[in-house]
């Protein structure tokens, strides 16, 4: 009895929602790709005049065997672009390949309002003047 009670308290710990793969993508492509390759894969990141090679557009669409061949490349590596074996397994290497061939520009976070919260609002000047001592 105890034996089937194990799995389900097991199970039960574990995340109920992961990310899609679509956007499982775009989020490993945001953490390792987009500083040489650009924000939508184009070749234009702002690391990658710091590498002698040319860093060419990589989104589109791709035929089975390109996909093939570009996940390799993202696992193993190619001439100035580190091996990503180590960072992530293959599957998050297709996720990659996925979303680079239909990629969305960046979303940069937006500050909540919580985030803000100590600054003066804009277009008022802060108008809040101090509280009086009470009087002895």
């Amino acid at each position: 009895m105890l034996l089937f009670f194990l799995p389900v308290v097991a199970l039960a710990s574990q995340p109920t929602k992961r990310a899609k793969d679509y956007d499982r993508g775009g989020a490993l492509y945001r953490q390792n790709c987009w500083m040489c390759h650009g924000e939508l894969g184009e070749g234009d990141g702002p690391a990658s005049d710091a590498t002698a090679a040319e860093n060419s557009s990589i989104s589109g669409e791709r035929t089975p065997q390109e996909v093939t061949e570009a996940v390799r490349v993202l696992m193993d590596g190619r001439h100035a672009m580190p091996a990503l074996a180590e960072v992530f397994p293959r599957e998050d290497a297709e996720r990659i390949v996925k979303w680079l061939e239909n990629p969305k520009p960046i979303q940069k976070p937006s500050k909540s309002k919580k985030d803000g919260k100590n600054e003066p609002r804009k277009g008022r000047a802060n108008t809040k003047t101090p509280k009086k001592a009470p009087s002895r």
